[in-house]
């Protein structure tokens, strides 16, 4: 059994390396991930699939984070993404994600905001 730290380094990881085939691992089996203004997308493999849409897009992008809060039942994940392609071009956007875990330290929840 992991811990929640250690699937939040791993996801983290993940996304910095744009392997979103291995962060998707890191989410409960009903677990939620949330952008803004979007539907939410609850189960693993609804955030597979949308994982794979993105990455089969060929889009260039980049995940920086900035800064970690955490008190092992729930983080905060302050951040920096950026995307080539659609009406952004590359632009960069700051955001924070809350994050809340499971039991089994799998991520229940990822909630993003911009700002």
């Amino acid at each position: 059994m992991s811990t929640s730290v250690d699937t939040l380094a791993t996801l983290l990881d993940a996304f910095g390396h744009r392997d979103l085939a291995g962060a998707v691992g890191c989410f409960a089996e009903d677990g939620a991930y949330r952008e803004p203004r979007k539907p939410a997308l609850v189960g693993r493999d609804a955030i597979a699939a949308h994982f794979a849409r993105f990455a089969a897009a060929g889009r260039d992008w980049r995940f920086e984070v900035d800064a970690v809060i955490s008190d092992g039942r729930s983080a905060c994940v302050v951040y920096r993404f950026a995307a080539e392609g659609g009406g952004d071009r590359g632009r960069e956007r700051a955001g924070c994600a809350t994050v809340r875990f499971d039991e089994h330290g799998r991520i229940a929840e990822w909630r993003e905001y911009e700002g």
